[in-house]
């Protein structure tokens, strides 16, 4: 039983920081377009550096025993591989747009 809460708990940190994440780095209506395209781009290198099976990099605690901490494994890691490109792009427009505006 708590790994599922442990899957939640990830999947609602993940969800929190795209949130703020996109909510800081976009201004206009086209830059989520830019967003979700700089998010495609990355989305394949991140899943062969990072994403994938998160059980590699988190403890063994977090998942329940047997067939059921393999689903928790799975869902976790199908978390991780759609939100993770999201956050990563929108921290890298977030720190343009930073980096931009004190050029200016």
């Amino acid at each position: 039983m708590h790994g599922w809460i442990s899957v939640g708990l990830l999947v609602l940190a993940f969800a929190a920081a795209t949130i703020v994440l996109i909510r800081s780095a976009i201004r206009r209506w086209w830059e989520y377009g830019l967003l979700l395209l700089v998010a495609a781009i990355l989305s394949k290198p991140l899943y062969d550096l990072v994403s994938g099976d998160v059980s590699r990099y988190l403890p063994g605690f977090l998942w329940s025993d047997g067939p059921d901490g393999k689903d928790q494994i799975i869902l976790a890691s199908i978390a991780s591989t759609i939100i993770l490109p999201l956050i990563v792009s929108a921290a890298l427009m977030l720190a343009f747009t930073r980096i931009r505006s004190r050029r200016a």
